[in-house]
């Protein structure tokens, strides 16, 4: 898992179109604000909800802080993900655009 900044994560969304990006915050925190496009797949159920994100396109994966996610995306890469991006600091150091 690599890891991307609020900076690269905006840089990619304008260059990579195929960019998905989950947030797996909860329903209420996904929200009151997320970044434009993002699918909600709280951590608790990507277990569940995995297959919904396709492998084969860059994934950016983000929550509040980067903890979650860094969680989320050691779950994907053991069931064979590889192209994920853990956004540092999440939500709580985005600069981009939010969507609500």
């Amino acid at each position: 898992m690599l890891q991307w900044m609020s900076i690269d994560v905006k840089e990619n969304m304008k260059k990579n179109k195929n960019l998905q990006i989950i947030d797996v915050r909860e329903p209420g925190e996904f929200a009151a604000g997320h970044i434009p496009g993002a699918v909600n797949i709280p951590l608790g159920q990507i277990s569940s909800r995995y297959k919904e994100i396709d492998p084969n396109r860059e994934t950016a994966v983000i929550c509040l802080s980067g903890g979650r996610s860094s969680r989320a995306c050691e779950f994907l890469q053991s069931v064979g993900y590889n192209h994920l991006h853990n956004v540092m600091g999440g939500m709580s150091s985005w600069d981009g655009p939010i969507e609500r």
